[in-house]
């Protein structure tokens, strides 16, 4: 057993094909690996049954889970900062309800997080499509150029905090920016970061949020954000 508490937390939007896995997945493993944890579901509005199916898993696994519902779908970083700034153990992981990690690699971050703020995944073998890989490319050099931020894999979801350091940090934005948003602010701040690799795999169920003009309004939020702290340091 881990000497550390843990809150796990999972956004998910219209995921009934993988919230139950995703959350037993995550209790069979925490609960064989820490005496002190918690799952936090954040259900951002779905419309499908995932709400019901997660009433039923807090029938099952009682104060161990806890779900978190916006009345209306706000944005994946809307559910990441109700679910991360409502967390209440030593360390806060979070990753999604798409099942497209092994979260038993969380193992091998284990030995550095003592010495380090923030540990992030990156994808050593992609499971995506060729276009959604330059796509990715083409951004962690963009946000590379603008920040400085020398990060292989910026929008891998498979990230573990320090509660305490995590604190010091504010998400501004409700939608997918929000990966960015974390990393730059914890460069910023000095956060000791380490990356560590991740194994991916495809998405067996359910369908990605994601849709093209995602692209768009992501870029339009690195100008609104690279404009925010450009005028923040004076």
């Amino acid at each position: 057993m881990y000497p550390n508490s843990i809150s796990f937390v999972i956004p998910a939007y219209n995921e009934q094909d993988n919230i139950k896995r995703s959350v037993d997945s995550a209790f069979d493993f925490l609960n064989n690996n820490f005496s002190d944890f918690e799952i936090i579901v954040v259900d951002d509005g779905s419309v499908d049954n995932t709400e019901s199916i997660c009433k039923d898993l807090i029938s099952r696994y009682k104060d161990k889970v806890v779900i978190l519902r916006h009345l209306k779908n706000r944005g994946y970083g809307a559910a990441l900062r109700t679910g991360l700034f409502s967390a209440k153990k030593d360390l806060v992981f979070y990753t999604d309800a798409d099942n497209q990690f092994d979260i038993r690699e969380l193992r091998g971050f284990m030995p550095y997080i003592s010495e380090h703020d923030l540990l992030i995944g990156y994808r050593k073998n992609r499971q995506d499509r060729l276009i959604r890989k330059l796509c990715a490319f083409g951004y962690n050099r963009l946000i590379f150029l603008l920040f400085g931020l020398d990060v292989r894999d910026i929008d891998c979801s498979f990230k573990l905090f320090k509660r305490a350091s995590l604190n010091l940090l504010s998400i501004d934005t409700d939608a997918f920016l929000v990966d960015t948003e974390l990393l730059i602010k914890s460069k910023l701040s000095n956060f000791k970061i380490k990356q560590l690799p991740v194994t991916h795999f495809p998405r067996r169920a359910g369908k990605s949020s994601i849709k093209f003009y995602h692209i768009f309004t992501t870029l339009r939020d690195v100008v609104f954000l690279y404009k925010k702290l450009k005028l923040s340091k004076g």
